[in-house]
């Protein structure tokens, strides 16, 4: 069977396109000296259905991808496409269903930003193949060895490497000069083995510790303030909680709301909820498995997730949430994301310190129990495999799904902040330009 070298690159997605075209095209003549008789193919993709597609005409072709490049953009779940206007984004279900004609002892390289973090072990471990990517940041540069400044060649057309090196974003401000210099080497990627190991990156481990330290959802206060004052009057609507955890927000708006529903992946935060909400017979909750609601057609006036919606399948759930919401009900999100602290939000990210504290103090059972929780080795190696989403990848998601509608910031600290979101009344129940899945 034939061998396929597969170099796909992004050019719309943010910056930068022009010169990943030029770097794939540059990679692409490199593999074909270095595979001799081999299939390069060197293209574009915008999008998810693009991607996929060039994936599947090398099956179809009757060939096998020995190497797979791909040059671009990345967030921290992974790989863009499209435009930060309308990001798309593969979510881990979707990498799960997908069929790449791998040959074997085949390579998948990732060559954008912080693609080893969290992203390049995950297709590892998911698609069985040998998978590189970058720690830092990745830059355009001349040569493939040392940053070479691509404005210092004399040729109009020059060939570019994408390489990482220190820069200001990963090492500082004194990592420029020190870059332009020319000194600053290019930072090999990091290799990473499949693996056949079974790992828990659910919270079923930390279910109980959860459980204990959040007894009282009401401990988060910017955020309990923000979803009481959105829902307003709710004595007669249903609620669907998604990755509703131990079931406390479920249990404290129980009084005032004609039902609610929990769902969760995590079967012990499910029984957590269950055993905790048991009097409370307007309550349910269910696990579920994948992108799937199991509920009928607009079955509920709100669906909330608090804490919860960095982890979930965003587009196919989407696709879920807006099947079951009833025409004109609504979407609200509060959710934790990572960005470093600006000067002008120095005054909030002191005043939430002081209240957080206030709070630890006067609440000592939640002080002493979200210590507990959060240097437990279980909640550590749980949030190793769930990472937190960049504030920027969130935003521009929601606000290009639910047009006219803006991410609200609730608090802020050194490097993350709690964002919150309302989609306003939704009645259109589909998101047309998704084109995959």
């Amino acid at each position: 069977m034939q061998r396929t070298i597969l170099v796909l690159y992004t050019t719309i997605y943010r910056t930068g396109g022009d010169k990943f075209a030029r770097a794939a095209a540059t990679l692409a003549s490199e593999k074909a000296r270095e595979f001799p008789g081999c299939n390069v193919i060197c293209e574009a993709v915008e999008s998810k259905a693009a991607f996929v597609a060039s994936s599947e005409r090398v099956r179809t072709a009757g060939r096998e991808i020995l190497e797979f490049h791909f040059i671009g953009h990345s967030g921290v779940y992974g790989i863009m496409f499209g435009t930060d206007k309308w990001p798309e984004q593969f979510s881990p279900h979707e990498w799960r269903q997908l069929s790449i004609p791998f040959a074997e002892n085949a390579r998948f390289y990732f060559h954008a930003c912080r693609t080893a973090r969290w992203f390049a072990p995950f297709i590892a471990r998911t698609l069985k193949v040998r998978t590189f990517g970058h720690w830092w940041y990745t830059t355009i540069s001349l040569s493939p060895r040392t940053f070479v400044w691509e404005a210092l060649s004399l040729s109009r057309d020059p060939a570019l490497h994408v390489i990482s090196c220190p820069g200001k974003k990963s090492h500082g401000v004194l990592a420029s000069p020190f870059k332009y210099s020319g000194l600053a080497r290019a930072i090999p990627m990091l290799e990473f083995a499949p693996s056949d190991e079974e790992i828990d990156t659910s919270y079923d481990s930390v279910a109980e510790l959860y459980d204990e330290t959040f007894a009282d959802i009401t401990v988060r206060g910017d955020e309990w303030s923000w979803l009481t004052a959105q829902l307003g009057r709710t004595e007669e609507k249903r609620v669907l909680d998604i990755g509703c955890g131990n079931g406390a927000l479920l249990q404290q708006l129980s009084g005032r709301i004609a039902s609610g529903t929990g769902v969760d992946a995590s079967v012990n935060m499910i029984a957590q909820a269950k055993k905790r909400c048991a009097a409370q017979s307007n309550l349910d909750f269910a696990t579920i498995v994948g992108p799937h609601l199991p509920f009928p057609d607009d079955s509920f006036d709100v669906v909330v997730s608090l804490l919860s919606f960095r982890y979930l399948d965003w587009d196919p759930m989407i696709a879920e949430i807006l099947r079951v919401l009833k025409p004109g009900g609504r979407f609200l999100v509060v959710d934790m994301v990572a960005a470093p602290v600006e000067l002008r939000e120095v005054p909030a990210l002191v005043e939430g310190k002081v209240r957080g504290i206030t709070q630890r103090v006067s609440k000592a059972r939640y002080g002493t129990a979200l210590k507990r929780m959060v240097t437990d080795s279980r909640w550590q190696t749980m949030l190793k495999y769930n990472p937190i989403r960049s504030q920027h990848e969130m935003k521009w998601f929601l606000e290009s799904r639910f047009p006219g509608n803006g991410v609200e910031i609730l608090n802020v600290g050194w490097n993350s902040r709690v964002i919150a979101f309302d989609s306003g009344p939704v009645h259109v129940k589909r998101v047309a330009p998704t084109a995959y899945p």
